[in-house]
Order: C-alpha cells, then sequence, then structure tokens
C-alpha cells in the first residue's frame, strides 16, 4: 500500500515595478513550507516546481505523476 504524503505549501508572488516604464515588472516569490522552518526565494514557476519535486523526492514518492481530480 501507498505510503499517505501529504505537505502544504504557501506561495507568495509580488511584482516590483521597474524605473524604466516600458521594461517588464520583476516578478518574484517565496515558497514556504507550512510546518516546516523553509522558505526559498524564487523568480519562476520552474522552481516552485523544483522545490516541491525535491520534496516529493525526499520522501520517496516515486513514481509519480500529477493529476488533477
Amino acid at each position: 500500500m501507498a505510503k499517505v504524503w501529504r505537505f502544504r505549501f504557501l506561495l507568495d508572488v509580488w511584482a516590483e515595478p521597474r524605473e524604466v516604464d516600458r521594461l517588464p515588472a520583476i516578478v518574484r516569490g517565496k515558497v514556504r513550507e507550512l510546518g516546516a522552518d523553509e522558505e526559498h526565494y524564487v523568480g519562476s514557476l520552474a522552481q516552485v516546481e523544483e522545490i516541491v519535486e525535491a520534496r516529493l523526492d525526499d520522501e520517496g514518492v516515486t513514481p509519480r505523476r500529477w493529476e488533477q481530480s
């Protein structure tokens, strides 16, 4: 039987304006694992995915696939 796995993450995202209006805003974020003392600053959604995937790896959740129910 598969091990029950559940962790909660909080994602904060914000946009920082630039001094030159025609330049795109800089988007930044912070991923915090609730219930743990870990937080990571990120600059892309790919980095968010890396953090969650690493946590799944650490917990031995393999093989796996993402699915929306």
